[in-house]
């Protein structure tokens, strides 16, 4: 898909939300009105059963022309002031497109595949909770903190949990991971090693 179509679905996805928005507030207060006068609500509560990312007021040039680990922090900043937390690499990139940020690639995958690198390889700012969403690291002060392996061989360093095999993958050898990142676009995981 090209950059174009999915700049105009971003804004048309953008435009929607806005209009459900809208509809929720006014079904609330059909409700409260209801309520008021002793009537059962006319309306399911879905204010929060829109809850993806792209609801969170993101304009469509805010990202556009910032790093991605500031973009990221942005978005993740948003969600907790709105009390939705962390967030899956599917919303985030959602967000990411919405906000105006230009990927390095035309392809969802490889683009989502970059996103999903950026967030393991920076964890001195993120942090992946064992559900596989992402949070920012000061959110949790009691989290234990991957640290580089530095070349050893020994997996003390390395305690995750063992859920995520990915990680696993990317963090086996130093040597090689340049290359695997840098390429990230032409090539599978299968370079990393």
């Amino acid at each position: 898909m090209s950059d174009p179509i999915q700049l105009a679905i971003a804004k048309l996805q953008a435009k929607l939300r806005e209009q459900e928005r809208a509809a929720s507030k006014t079904k609330m207060a059909i409700n409260a009105l209801c309520e008021a006068v002793d009537l059962p609500p006319m309306y399911a509560e879905d204010a929060e059963e829109n809850h993806d990312v792209a609801s969170l007021s993101i304009r469509s040039d805010q990202f556009y022309g910032q790093p991605l680990a500031a973009a990221i922090r942005t978005i993740l900043e948003m969600r907790r002031k709105q009390d939705r937390g962390p967030a899956t690499v599917n919303e985030i990139y959602a967000a990411l497109i919405e906000g105006g940020f230009a990927f390095d690639t035309r392809n969802e995958e490889n683009a989502k595949r970059g996103l999903r690198i950026s967030l393991t390889k920076n964890s001195v700012t993120f942090h992946k909770l064992p559900n596989g969403k992402y949070g920012l690291l000061d959110w949790y002060p009691a989290a234990k903190t991957k640290r580089p392996r530095n070349g050893s061989t020994s997996g003390a360093a390395d305690d995750d949990g063992g859920n995520d095999n990915a990680d696993f993958d990317l963090s086996t050898s130093d040597e090689g991971n340049e290359n695997f990142f840098a390429t990230a676009d032409d090539s599978g995981p299968e370079d990393a090693r």
